[in-house]
């Protein structure tokens, strides 16, 4: 019997491996932690039903392709990265068609949300990816990716916050976000009183 999680594991790491223009903080390591996540925030939540191989399965690709400058088509591609990885791998039609569905609905730039405790488990956990010492590295990784300067990355990432983080799904979820923002919002603070120090001074 085919154990399709080490497929798509392997399918997964050389995927990213391949995609030059793939978004540096959206390679291996961020897949792998969602992972993980994922199965931790599953087993803390067990009889409500997850399919766990479906969602580790989601999880692994849910980033697929991800070009640093193409995030907005991000979703749409990895859809089709993944339907055609799962495909190559044998997996059933009627699971492909499940792991698509949750995919589809793992971003904050999907305006009606997760629908099913799988979507609801993989958007946290991709979202808790995003805050904390980790979360701020990724930022700056990706906008230095795209040229931005660090005041404009932190503005990009202020923005993502607002957008995202209010819609996280799980309670598990939103006691960890909760915490983690306030280690954000005291970098954005210290930030802001470094880069104001010197403002105001004339120096030639």
């Amino acid at each position: 019997m085919k154990n399709f999680v080490d497929l798509v594991i392997e399918k997964a790491k050389q995927a990213l491996e391949e995609n030059r223009f793939q978004s540096v903080s959206h390679k291996w390591d961020h897949v792998y932690r969602v992972y993980r996540r994922v199965i931790k925030m599953a087993n803390e939540i067990k009889g409500k039903g997850v399919d766990l191989e479906i969602l580790k399965i989601s999880a692994l690709l849910h980033d697929i392709d991800q070009p640093y400058n193409r995030k907005q088509s991000h979703v749409k591609r990895s859809l089709s990265k993944a339907e055609q990885i799962l495909k190559e791998i044998g997996y059933p039609k009627e699971k492909i068609k499940k792991v698509l569905s949750i995919i589809s609905e793992h971003s904050s730039e999907d305006e009606k949300g997760p629908t099913s405790i799988e979507a609801k488990i993989l958007y946290d956990a991709d979202k808790l990816d995003g805050v904390g010492a980790i979360g701020i590295a990724r930022v700056f990784a990706f906008c230095g990716q795209n040229g931005l300067i660090p005041k404009e990355a932190i503005e990009w990432y202020r923005r993502k916050i607002e957008k995202a983080l209010p819609k996280m799904q799980t309670k598990a979820g939103k006691e960890i976000v909760k915490e983690e923002l306030k280690y954000v919002y005291s970098f954005f603070e210290k930030f802001r009183k470094e880069e104001n120090l010197l403002q105001g001074t004339n120096i030639k």
